[in-house]
């Protein structure tokens, strides 16, 4: 075999290109793709102001916005291209020149118009074209070039011939929305047909600041790391802490290893690492597929999860230590067993709808009560197999005695041994499940739980958090709060006013529920279930109302 004069390391462009169009699965994580450019190039004192139309039956999306235009098309469809913002100290995303093929995720067509220095200039890349590119150039189509304009600097991005059975508008607008805080300190306008998206930073009840130690401080710089303490149950995607790599350039989003321990759906912050960004590793810290997660084998990176990790465990304990204390109380005790009142009713619903709704998750065949079935609907996720003496929830314990008839020896005293118990609303001890707070327990819990929380006067009525499918309601709201009287929980108003609260929310779960099964679910649909299920529930807890 003849070996070649010289060895080349080559690429098949068009294959390279929708390999990295590949990961960009869903609508709404396109449309950001192209949204993201538009808040960060715009010129400096500009507020950026972008508009995303979905147009449905023409199977189009279309991003326009104010931005500084494109000064090189040329460069703009170079597969990763060094980025020019980058090249000139101004750091931001497009580290990885791969962003371009965002569009051929989910469609056939990428065109692209854009003005700047008072030209028109429009392109135009098919799907086609790149299927039959030979693999080292793919054609890109002039439609206007170089064409006079009076129109200000700024790009349209149109997405067309998309492939999707039905573009999902409402998540497009939610991922938009949850994504903005990156962009805080510019004051975006961003809108999506005739919503406008507006990010909402949860109600925080406090915030934590650390400092690295010096050692985590010789390896990450002098950063500061933020933990919020929200006064609510978050969702997913707003868990967690934001890692910046320079300002308005979020590279990943870290949650420490926390994701199923309990109040961990309660923190969230921020953390800006610059040193991230350093090209002195050739391990990268993180990738170019926008999932937002960090390399671990990169050195800084190692350090920063083990400073995020600790301190978010840290506020996370803090946060059960004041659970537990304030569970203690005697109004704490009463509102438990009201909610739990309210649990079976919703729980005794549940289990007739759901061979209906079998994607919810761990919905239990045990036999046995309702209770049994559906679980502890204070557990936080999980039923307890037993029970210890503690401070979480009233019960009954047993008493331990001594046997006399030990080996140890004369002298030795008897072995302490933890005092079982059971959980009973009529019990004068507390007892914890085994394991203490959060601890996974061998059963899945299925069905619905009920708690009251202090979720802050400006906070929801209630609310319905979907990982642990609990319903809150909230003791700050000002009604709530009007018909606790001298914290008279066994107060007729009180009761009545949680049943209401509370069948509300969850009939608004089901449905919630219902749409995640299937986004394509018609509105009225959802409506009808909703306004079914509240009829169905009040009625079944009518003797709960005298």
């Amino acid at each position: 075999m003849k070996a070649p004069k010289e060895l080349k390391v080559t690429s098949h462009v068009g294959r390279d290109l929708l390999a990295s169009a590949a990961v960009f699965k869903t609508e709404a994580a396109v449309v950001w793709e192209y949204v993201v450019n538009s808040l960060q190039y715009v010129e400096r004192g500009v507020t950026p102001k972008v508009t995303v139309f979905v147009r449905q039956r023409e199977r189009v999306i279309e991003v326009c916005d104010n931005g500084m235009g494109i000064s090189d098309l040329n460069h703009f469809f170079t597969m990763h291209g060094e980025n020019l913002e980058r090249r000139a100290g101004r750091p931001g995303r497009g580290k990885f020149g791969t962003g371009k093929s965002a569009a051929f995720g989910i469609a056939n067509v990428l065109r692209v118009e854009t003005h700047r220095n008072g030209y028109r200039n429009i392109v135009e890349l098919k799907r086609s074209a790149i299927d039959s590119s030979g693999g080292k150039e793919i054609p890109v189509e002039w439609l206007v070039k170089n064409e006079p304009t009076t129109r200000p600097s700024g790009t349209i991005v149109t997405i067309g011939e998309v492939l999707l059975e039905k573009i999902n508008t409402p998540s497009i607008i939610e991922y938009i929305e949850r994504h903005l805080s990156a962009f805080r300190h510019s004051s975006p306008e961003v809108a999506v047909n005739d919503h406008v998206c507006v990010y909402k930073e949860p109600i925080i009840d406090r915030t934590r600041l650390f400092k690295p130690t010096s050692t985590q401080s010789a390896v990450l710089g002098e950063v500061t790391l933020s933990v919020k303490v929200s006064r609510a149950p978050l969702s997913l995607s707003e868990q967690g802490i934001f890692v910046f790599a320079g300002q308005g350039n979020l590279i990943a989003i870290e949650r420490g290893g926390l994701e199923n321990k309990e109040f961990a759906n309660y923190l969230f912050g921020e953390v800006d690492v610059p040193a991230l960004d350093d090209p002195e590793s050739p391990i990268e810290a993180y990738d170019p597929t926008r999932s937002l997660q960090l390399n671990p084998n990169h050195p800084r990176v190692a350090v920063l999860i083990s400073l995020i990790g600790s301190k978010l465990e840290e506020v996370r304990q803090e946060l059960v230590k004041e659970y537990r204390e304030a569970r203690k109380t005697e109004t704490a005790r009463r509102l438990s067993a009201e909610a739990q009142k309210i649990a079976d009713i919703l729980n005794e619903d549940f289990r007739g709808v759901k061979d209906r709704l079998h994607e919810i998750r761990s919905a239990s065949a045990r036999p046995g009560s309702v209770s049994a079935n559906f679980g502890d609907s204070l557990s936080g996720g999980s039923e307890a197999d037993s029970w210890v003496v503690g401070s979480q929830e009233p019960g009954r314990t047993s008493k331990a005695t001594s046997s006399g008839n030990g080996r140890g020896g004369k002298g030795r005293k008897d072995p302490n041994i933890t005092r079982h118990g059971d959980k009973s609303l009529d019990g004068t001890e507390s007892v914890d499940p085994v394991g203490g707070l959060g601890a996974k327990k061998s059963k899945p819990r299925g069905g619905f739980g009920v708690d009251y929380r202090t979720l802050g006067k400006d906070g929801e009525r209630s609310l319905y958090d979907p990982t642990s499918l609990m319903i809150l309601i909230n003791l700050d709201h000002p009604v709530l709060a009007a018909a606790l009287k001298d914290s008279n929980v066994e107060d007729v108003t009180f009761r009545r006013l949680s049943y209401e609260i509370a069948f509300s929310e969850y009939s608004m779960a089901l449905g919630y529920e219902m749409l995640r099964q299937d986004i394509n679910i018609p509105a009225d649909d959802i409506l009808y279930e909703v306004r079914t299920t509240l009829n169905r529930v009040a009625r079944a807890a009518a003797s709960l109302y005298s």
